[in-house]
């Protein structure tokens, strides 16, 4: 009797972010609400690139098709006039064995750094049932990518190139089934205007069955808030957020990246920019001359990360920001007839030493509103904090 030698095939699991199970377990969402997923991730990328690149954030949402149909699709897309994504992060958005990130490994107030977000919007629309290409253009490249699933259950992406006229910016275009769906788009346009003063928005689209076009200012350069573009603090780490940071530098450097110097390292932190500074905490750390070095001696992390936070001064709020009352009542009185305006602010301390702020603001309006929760400058679902508990005395 002829025997079957069995093959240990592998399978992989980027078919996570191309099933509705999975991405409502990746993204923390109910399915009918994925479509709404797509745009916050794409609106949220689009203000970190404007913000990266020093520009204040210009972003136009267009969506074009009947976002309260049964059944059909819409296209939707997003331009911003950031710097652009260079075509080799889009290769590596689509390598699904990797996550990739700028933010994950840091620690600061930013908006989302799980390194999921593209990917998941690339398996949005495959999961909802659309076939239509996924168009990611930025720095004169037209990437056009074609997700499909084998009979195998392996994933396949397709993805072409060619010249794109979007020298300046990026724009991402999705086709999105809309059936069964909670998506109001022009009400997440509106939240990301009420928490980006510095941000300038625009709409044009359906509400209600009408076509609308609407548009939200910056209210100028008055507003200020923490940057990616900016160094960290070393009090926003814990020693388990420094080696984990300094452990994805070693792995760069395994993959072939730089061993980065420590002296270079640690001017990348606030309060530590000047070598002057930089090199008094190397000091004490002699034996240590790459981060590679660490590898031998993770028992110092904790002692370097004392170090640092000793030769800095600890982040105040002024680093977190401020919406303020006057952007908030603005944006209230630009969409609705307000009979009275409230606000307020508490601004205190973590047991750990670190600034905290919440703002509320609250306006009597002649006919029915919205409730709009954000944190970090970034809309949310609902509220963030439901839930949770906060440690006090």
């Amino acid at each position: 009797m002829s025997k079957l030698e069995r093959t240990a095939f592998e399978f992989s699991r980027a078919r996570e972010y191309f099933e509705l199970k999975e991405l409502s377990t990746l993204t923390g969402q109910e399915p009918e609400t994925l479509a709404a997923v797509v745009l916050k991730e794409v609106v949220d990328n689009a203000l970190d690139g404007c913000e990266m690149a020093g520009v204040a954030p210009y972003i136009t949402v267009e969506v074009d098709g009947d976002v309260a149909a049964v059944d059909g699709e819409i296209r939707m897309s997003v331009t911003d006039n950031g710097g652009g994504i260079p075509p080799e992060v889009v290769a590596k958005v689509l390598d699904y064995n990797i996550r990739v990130s700028d933010k994950s490994a840091y620690r600061s107030p930013t908006r989302g750094a799980q390194g999921n977000a593209l990917k998941a919007v690339v398996g949005i629309p495959h999961a909802l049932g659309g076939r239509e290409p996924i168009v990611i253009e930025g720095r004169g490249v037209h990437h056009e990518i074609r997700p499909w699933i084998d009979p195998a259950g392996a994933v396949r992406i397709e993805h072409e190139e060619s010249p794109s006229s979007l020298m300046e910016g990026t724009r991402v275009s999705v086709a999105l089934p809309v059936g069964k769906q909670f998506f109001d788009p022009l009400h997440w346009v509106r939240s990301f205007a009420l928490f980006n003063p510095h941000a300038t928005l625009i709409y044009h689209g359906e509400c209600e069955g009408e076509k609308v076009s609407d548009s939200y200012k910056s209210t100028g350069d008055r507003f200020k808030k923490y940057h990616p573009s900016e160094p960290t603090s070393p009090h926003w780490y814990t020693p388990g957020n420094l080696a984990t940071l300094i452990f994805a530098y070693v792995g760069d450097a395994k993959n072939g990246g730089r061993d980065v110097p420590l002296g270079e390292f640690l001017r990348q932190f606030k309060g530590l920019t000047s070598t002057k500074k930089a090199k008094a905490v190397a000091s004490a750390f002699a034996h240590i001359k790459y981060l590679s070095n660490l590898e031998e001696h993770q028992q110092d992390i904790p002692f370097l990360l004392k170090s640092m936070q000793d030769a800095t001064k600890a982040p105040r709020h002024e680093a977190i920001g401020l919406v303020g009352p006057e952007h908030f009542e603005n944006v209230f009185r630009r969409l609705y007839e307000v009979e009275e305006f409230n606000y307020t602010k508490v601004k205190s301390y973590l047991p750990s030493g670190l600034p905290y702020t919440f703002e509320a603001a609250l306006a009597v309006t002649s006919s029915p509103g919205h409730l709009y929760c954000g944190i970090n400058f970034s809309p949310a679902f609902g509220d963030p904090l439901e839930g949770t508990l906060l440690a006090g005395p």
